[in-house]
């Protein structure tokens, strides 16, 4: 096989070669080949979403060998693309093979003496073929080819593994640059210098170096300032002319960005630490002799976008007390592409630029920033021509671009963002130099005096404080990411929220003021996911005003991204922990309104941890009744993440029943409470109780479903967990060391005393091994308050409880209720497990009493782990009958405990994600004929099934359906349609952002055949899925199509 038959055998003969004429490419890819220009490759694979944007996913250089010289411009082309940031993989041809290095990888330090090419690129290579090797091709083929790395289908393969563990998301560019300032930081400050000049020092540099690679300083603007000196670096040799630059800088950007003051003691040392930084980076290693004039960080590549992400991290790091304040993180630009691609779209030829744009929260203006690059990129589409006037582009800043933002070094990074931006498009990029070109005004800050004008753009407030001057102004879009949280500072949001009767939650005044700043505009804003699940009435107050009030469009349920692994492209929010969703609303209902609104909710935060990014499958898009969103009371917004319209039903009608738990409770007269809380730091008066200090204690991971053994049981001083609770008792005590520690018979709070003797049900807000956990425990015992105790005198009747809080139903219906799992914490709550609802048929709770006793006595005789799954599957069937749960709804609880439940818990390692058994699809194929045969009955037409063997390899798998006038048993197709099926799945995937994907489902419809076509993973194809599909097809059928 020759080189270029080899390239097209992958996939590779579609890449776009960088001398394409522009005139027959999409904007978006003439947009990255001109980007890439200087990149030294030869063609760029892109990935093309249904909208027409285009997004780079593998770049290709064509090589005649592998020898040093040319091994040494991989080495610069890597540490280009690495600066890009945006992909993965660089793909090296020659004739005889083909290598493949990894692009997050840091860069190879170029050193002047010893730098060994082969031995050093072998470091950042992932892995190479050579032609003639078939049996390896066969691989190559599997990982590499374009069609795998579009389809993701390396995520599921286990021979990927060893690429996986090279790619690092942590050596990316942005990454490595913060680690390096942070670093930089700590050595300065040990060196006496004040965190905020630091601040001040390194933002200056960022500006200062994006200008210089982006050609906007040349060489005559520094030997101006300091004889001979061609750079920034030559600059920081001498303190003086460093500080005579800062100041021009400082007139030049009229005290926006850079503010000079008397008392910076800054010497040489402290300026070549920074040198050091931006030119090989700093993670704590000694300098080496570098290749002359090499430097790691490209700023002409690395994004204006990336600087909010790289400062506000570095800012954060280095200061966490503001974070925490604020309640704010980073928005990285993948999320604010995602937004803007659906508010501001500019891939199709859109040419309205006279939107006035705001940001309420605008942070260091990463939003501010990509929307004032598309009104510039409209602009360009209304007049036919590229906008490099220095004055059309000032005059399209100030007039629609604003923002409000309350720390005031934020703003200053928000300004410097958006005046790099407006340079960036001029020509020549020096103009900004001249006096009669001034740069605007853009910060209004009464409070900051080294402004020389207040500006009409930027304004350093509070947003949620009364702002005239920008409430003045109706914004026709607003956009951004308002900051989460309960612990308010800010006195203005507090009270707003107490003046409106809403949680106090600082996200929520951000999102109802929004309607005040955009009255007849569109709002997209960025909020925490309790919002929508949360059942405090303080919480449904706001739901009310939203979707009552508002006309909600869309919503996005991000939340399964809080649990992303540091490694994985799916994690958008850096270290954000809390769960994000997105929501598009607006305050006027439009003419043409729909009566559902768009939920997208994914269940797994990875499409392939070689591409990076989220995946949003078919599965996890809903269309929710609007009049449903309306109530205060809804469970839709949880059921919905998981479930679908018949998991809905089924929720309702359980949640339907006139007794549950609680009202059992109450009617039986138990006793019931959770258990103990010991003495912390802010315990003003403990309680003291020598009766508890009698008792045996179990910690939560030693209770047992079903029941728990004595054995199990320990000392109440186990009461006592983490390092600062048995510090506190040791205080208290008045002793050194754990051991002298006396029992313990004082608490912050006693718990549920009364049910302490037993006998009782314990019921754990965790889960043991992926099940709920629910205990009958007949011996006194004290627990802890991430219990739940029930007592009752009559045993049998905690037995029943345990059987059916133990139960496939529960661990469903508490899952899908559940305001906390699945959104900030997994765990139940107490006042959730007392809506499960409570069936009284005493014949079958008779015989499952009789089961659960047959149990305990297992787990008593027994020191082992028994196994009792038999006895536990007869419990589930009579859980089923005593809540007449058919069989259909049965297979609902089924497939959401293996496939949904199973996925969030597991993720990667989930069955749902493996390759479909032929069986499933058999059972899946008979579902689905049945449903839709039952349908036509009478009607002389049947649909007959042809079932076909494919790869378990294959990204899709297939299934026909065919209607026919007779009846026939399920027909195997001896056809090959493996290669089809890959080409295809190509097509199936959208991408909506830089790492944002969705996957789209297909039926296709030829005459009398319907191909079902689904992608190759167990969740795709489970009993649940076929009778959601056959009632699709079949109200397919009633509408003729």
């Amino acid at each position: 096989m020759t080189g270029k038959e080899f390239v097209a055998s992958i996939g590779l003969d579609r890449a776009v070669s960088v001398n394409s004429d522009s005139k027959k490419l999409s904007e978006s890819q003439s947009i990255i080949l001109d980007q890439v220009s200087e990149f030294n490759v030869d063609a760029v694979y892109f990935n093309t979403d249904d909208a027409g944007n285009s997004f780079p996913a593998i770049f290709v250089k064509n090589v005649i060998s592998f020898d040093s010289k040319t091994l040494r411009q991989i080495a610069e082309i890597q540490r280009k693309i690495w600066n890009f940031k945006k992909v993965f993989f660089l793909y090296v041809c020659s004739e005889l093979e083909l290598r493949i290095y990894n692009c997050s990888e840091k860069p190879l330090i170029i050193t002047r003496n010893n730098f060994n090419e082969e031995k050093e690129l072998q470091k950042i290579e992932v892995a190479r073929y050579v032609f003639s090797d078939v049996e390896k091709l066969g691989e190559l083929n599997r990982l590499f080819s374009t069609m795998a790395i579009d389809s993701g289908s390396i995520w599921t393969l286990e021979e990927a593994d060893f690429v996986r563990k090279k790619i690092n998301i942590q050596k990316r560019v942005d990454k490595y640059l913060v680690e390096s300032l942070i670093n930089t930081a700590k050595q300065l400050e040990e060196q006496g210098i004040e965190i905020n000049l630091i601040h001040r020092l390194i933002l200056r540099s960022l500006f200062l170096l994006y200008l210089e690679d982006r050609d906007a300083t040349d060489e005559s603007f520094y030997s101006n300032i300091m004889e001979g000196a061609k750079s920034f670096f030559d600059i920081l040799e001498d303190t003086t002319a460093t500080y005579t630059l800062f100041q021009r800088l400082e007139d030049h950007f009229n005290g926006n960005v850079f503010t000079v003051t008397d008392d910076e003691n800054i010497n040489v040392e402290h300026l070549q630490l920074i040198k050091k930084c931006f030119i090989s980076g700093n993670d704590n290693t000694p300098q080496v002799n570098l290749f002359e004039d090499w430097r790691i960080f490209d700023f002409s590549i690395i994004q204006i976008e990336l600087l909010s992400e790289i400062y506000e991290n570095f800012l954060f790091k280095t200061d966490p007390e503001l974070k925490k304040q604020t309640g704010t993180y980073y928005t990285p630009p993948a999320l604010v592409e995602f937004i803007l691609n659906e508010q501001l779209p500019v891939n199709n030829g859109e040419t309205d630029y006279k939107l006035k744009i705001l940001d309420p929260a605008c942070g260091s203006g990463i939003f501010l920033v990509e929307s004032f690059k598309r009104l510039v990129k409209r602009h360009e589409n209304s007049h036919g021509q590229k906008l490099t006037d220095f004055n059309e582009l000032r005059k399209l800043l100030t007039e629609h671009i604003f923002g409000i933002e309350i720390h005031p070094q934020a703003i200053k990074v928000a300004a410097f963002s958006l005046y790099l931006a407006l340079v960036d498009n001029l020509n020549p990029k020096t103009v900004w130099q001249n006096k009669n070109y001034r740069l605007p005004n853009l910060i209004n800050n009464p409070n900051d005096p080294t402004l020389k004008e207040q500006g009409n753009n930027l304004f350093c407030r509070d947003t949620i404080d009364t702002n005239p001057e920008i409430e003045a102004v109706k914004f026709d879009l607003v956009v951004g990411n308002p900051p989460f949280g309960t612990d308010i500072k800010s006195d203005a949001i507090r009270t707003y929220c107490e003046r409106h009767g809403f949680a106090k939650e600082m996200v929520l005044p951000f999102l109802h003021k929004a309607a005040l700043f955009a009255p007849n505009g569109k709002i997209a804003l960025i909020f925490n996911t309790k919002v929508l699940t949360n059942t405090g009435s303080t919480y449904q107050k706001f739901r009310t005003w939203l979707f009552n009030d508002c006309y909600v469009e869309k919503v996005y349920n991000f939340s399964i991204l809080r649990n992303a692994k540091k490694n994985f492209g799916g994690q958008l929010f850096g270290d954000a922990t809390g769960p994000i969703s997105i929501v598009y609303y607006q305050k006027e209902t439009p003419r043409e309104a729909s009566d559902k609104i768009t939920y997208y909710a994914p269940k797994t935060y990875i499409k392939s941890s070689i591409i990076e990014g989220l995946s949003i499958d078919f599965t996890d898009l809903k269309y929710l009744p609007r009049e449903e969103c309306k109530k205060e009371n809804t469970k839709i917004w949880k059921v919905a993440m998981f479930g679908t319209a018949s998991d809905i039903g089924l929720i309702d009608r359980l949640l339907g029943n006139s007794t549950n738990i609680g009202t059992y409770i109450k009617e039986h007269k138990l006793d019931y409470g959770v258990g103990l809380q010991p003495v912390n730091k802010s315990t003003i008066k403990p309680l003291t109780d020598n009766e508890i200090a009698n008792l045996s204690f179990i910690r939560p991971e030693r209770i047992n479903r079903f029941t728990t053994n004595p054995s199990s049981f320990s000392h109440i001083n186990l009461l006592l967990k983490d390092k600062k609770t048995i510090q506190t008792y040791l205080d208290y005590y008045g002793v050194k060391y754990l051991q002298e520690l006396p029992t313990i018979n004082v608490f912050r709070r006693l718990g549920a005393k009364d049910v302490y003797p037993g006998p009782m049900l314990l019921v754990k807000e965790g889960f043991l091994n992926n099940k709920l956990c629910t205990s009958f425990v007949k011996e006194s015992i004290a627990f802890n308050s991430t219990v739940l105790g029930l007592k009752s005198n009559d045993e049998d009747q905690l037995r029943f409880l345990s059987s059916v809080l133990n139960s496939e139903l529960a661990t469903y219906f508490l899952l899908m209720i559940s305001n906390s799992w699945g959104i900030e914490r997994e765990r139940i709550k107490p006042n959730e497990v007392y809506k499960f609802p409570v069936v009284i048929k005493q014949s079958i709770i008779d015989e499952m009493v009789g089961i659960h006793k047959k149990i305990e006595d297992l787990i008593h005789a027994s020191i082992m782990d028994v196994n009792y799954s038999q006895l536990e599957e007869q419990l589930n069937r009579l859980v089923y009958e005593l809540y007449d749960i058919d069989i259909i709804e049965r297979q609902l609880v089924k497939d959401f405990i293996v496939h949904s439940f199973d996925l969030f818990t597991r993720q990667e390692k989930s069955s749902a994600l493996y390759s479909v058994l032929q069986d499933q699809i058999t059972a899946y194929e008979n579902i689905v004929s049945t449903e839709i045969n039952d349908f036509l009955d009478g009607q002389q037409l049947f649909v007959n099934v042809t079932s076909y063997n494919i790869s378990t390899y294959s990204p899709l798998m297939l299934t026909k359906l065919t209607f026919e006038n007779e009846k026939r048993e399920t027909k195997v197709s001896q056809e090959y349609v493996d290669d089809e099926l890959r080409l295809l799945d190509n097509f199936l995937w959208e991408k909506k952002a830089t790492n944002i994907y969705f996957r789209k489902k297909l039926n296709y419809k030829d005459g009398k055949d319907i191909f079902i076509i689904r992608p190759n993973q167990r969740r795709f194809w489970s009993e649940s899925m076929a009778l959601e599909d056959a009632s699709e097809l079949i109200l397919e059928i009633l509408n003729g199509n």
